[in-house]
């Protein structure tokens, strides 16, 4: 067994998902819908992990972590909380929490996010567990950020392939070699879906520092008030719940590359500091006068429009200027509609692969079909879209438009914008901006992504409006 995990949630469904999908990852489960059972195992019970629920009617979140802390000090806990609790769970952070999961989340990111407690640093295991020669070490002082990623230097799959033949995509393709030897700095710019991360992984791998760390943060889903704690690192003290000295992504990075995947999204005081560290080669801890050189390529993508963005404010032109050495720009699907047969049948490959499958086909049905569609989601959007019609086809060889456009799951896709804007009582603008986000949050279970889609608004603006409610 990898370890053993408590998983407490009152929602049933919920609670069987999460022990069905750990289980078959080898951990050992004891799954409770009643936090205060769960309270009453843990007393004579000292697993590896909790990761429980925040809002339960018989104890909260919050409860639990404490009672965690108090009688399993080398239990972490892992919180799961909805779109419009992300403050509370960076202060259950701060409290000594290791990670939260934001509703709703796929079987992939709770099994990603439960793996990388159990794969910390051994500098951080403490003392073993009593009770035989199998027991395991147990974690403490789990600070390291939610949102620090490292991907193994030697990672060259499929699924990490920039695949085209569009004229635009080969000359892409012509160059990487010549912007993949050098440490320059690269900024990427697109639309969300179009690989921008998947060019930033081959350039890394073309390099000259392919056997060096690969460190990726998603600059979209830094809570501000770690943002500069991920990046850089703090000292012990610098601020609430800082309990031991940390390092950051650029210690992390030191020798290798550093992903800012939608960098734009960063605090405009923070860029003074990425500006200093392209300058400098060195940066600051929180909490600490002392210099740190690094050694670091940076590697940066947005979705947004740069110009736009300096204009508004929000992005340092100086900064832009440092990390556009090499520009590139990855076209939307739409407008590379040739490589639509190519990415699909791919993807196809990719899927049956994974899942042990023979050969399957498009038919031409399907190909037709594909060519005709918009692509909003773009690249990423047709690979869910295969992935489904890989699954759904079952025993066909031949992958047809009903496998990929079920009624069960298009049906909400075509009324969501309707349904979200009716039936809107008088109201205020303001109130009106905010009944209507919550509504499309409702319908995409929290996803502020699709839901800023249906909206025709940024999921940045999602973030705001939500931030100001809870201020």
């Amino acid at each position: 067994m990898k370890g053993h995990i408590v998983i407490i949630d009152d929602d049933n469904l919920l609670l069987e998902f999460m022990e069905e999908h750990l289980s078959m990852n080898n951990f050992k489960i004891d799954a409770f819908e009643s936090p205060v059972k769960a309270t009453e195992f843990l007393q004579n019970n000292n697993p590896d992990l909790v990761v429980t629920d925040v809002k339960m009617n018989e104890m909260t979140g919050d409860e639990i972590l404490a009672f965690v802390k108090k009688n399993c000090p080398e239990t972490g806990v892992i919180m799961i909380t909805g779109f419009g609790n992300i403050q509370h769970s960076v202060n259950a952070l701060r409290k000594g929490a290791y990670d939260y999961i934001t509703k709703p989340f796929k079987a992939k990111e709770l099994l990603f996010r439960v793996s990388r407690y159990f794969e910390s640093d051994p500098s951080e295991v403490g003392p073993k567990k009593p009770g035989g020669a199998d027991s395991k070490p147990r974690k403490t002082e789990r600070e390291k950020s939610a949102h620090v990623k490292k991907i193994e230097p030697s990672s060259n799959g499929e699924e990490n392939q920039f695949v085209g033949n569009d004229p635009k995509i080969k000359k892409l393709l012509r160059i990487l070699p010549q912007i993949a030897r050098n440490d320059a700095p690269v900024m990427i710019q697109g639309e969300s879906g179009t690989g921008k991360e998947v060019f930033a992984h081959q350039i890394h791998v073309n390099s000259d520092r392919a056997g060096k760390p690969y460190i990726k943060i998603n600059c979209a889903n830094l809570p501000t008030e770690l943002v500069e704690s991920t990046l850089f690192g703090h000292l012990k003290g610098s601020f609430t719940g800082a309990v031991s000295d940390r390092k950051g992504a650029f210690d992390e990075a030191d020798g290798g590359t550093l992903l800012l995947d939608e960098i734009t999204e960063i605090d405009i005081n923070v860029q003074a500091k990425l500006l200093r560290v392209l300058q400098e080669k060195e940066f600051y801890r929180v909490g600490s006068q002392k210099p740190i050189r690094v050694d670091v390529r940076i590697l940066a993508t947005s979705n947004r429009i740069l110009g736009k963005a300096i204009s508004e404010g929000t992005f340092r032109e100086d900064l832009y200027y440092r990390l556009n050495v090499f520009p590139i720009t990855i076209p939307p699907l739409r407008h590379r509609r040739e490589d639509i047969p190519l990415l699909a049948n791919h993807f196809v490959q990719e899927f049956t692969r994974k899942y042990g499958l023979g050969e399957k086909k498009l038919s031409d049905e399907l190909v037709s079909y594909l060519m005709t569609q918009e692509w909003r989601g773009n690249v990423r959007e047709l690979n869910n879209k295969i992935h489904r019609g890989v699954i759904l086809s079952q025993d066909s060889v031949e992958i047809k438009p009903e496998h990929i456009e079920n009624q069960l799951f298009s049906n909400v896709d075509e009324n969501l914008s309707n349904e979200v804007l009716t039936d809107l009582p008088l109201m205020a603008i303001e109130d009106m901006e905010l009944h209507l986000i919550k509504k499309a949050l409702e319908h995409t279970q929290g996803n502020q992504k699709e839901a800023s889609k249906i909206l025709g608004i940024s999921d940045r603006t999602i973030r705001n409006k939500l931030k100001n409610l809870d201020e």
